[in-house]
């Protein structure tokens, strides 16, 4: 899993069908302290998150284990909104 900030939304009219249905943002991944990196993925949005969110995103084929990105091919899911972190 990996922490990151959804920094914009992906807009795609032509897609696969089980693409069709989901939405698609592109997220900037953060260090444990939340300071942004230089690594970006493109993740399906499974709870319902918005523009400078910090989210979990969950990677590889434990992508596809909620209802909402199980039918998809993907590689990364938006699993969680972060409220809080304590270190």
């Amino acid at each position: 899993m990996d922490i990151g900030k959804v920094i914009g939304s992906i807009i795609s009219v032509s897609k696969i069908e089980e693409l069709k249905p989901v939405k698609l943002f592109l997220v900037q991944l953060t260090d444990y302290k939340f300071d942004l990196r230089d690594d970006f993925v493109v993740a399906i949005d499974t709870i319902g998150v918005g523009k400078d969110d910090f989210v979990i995103i969950s990677n590889g084929s434990g992508s596809r284990f909620t209802k909402i990105s199980e039918p998809t091919h993907n590689d990364a899911s938006i699993v969680a909104r972060i409220d809080e972190s304590v270190i």
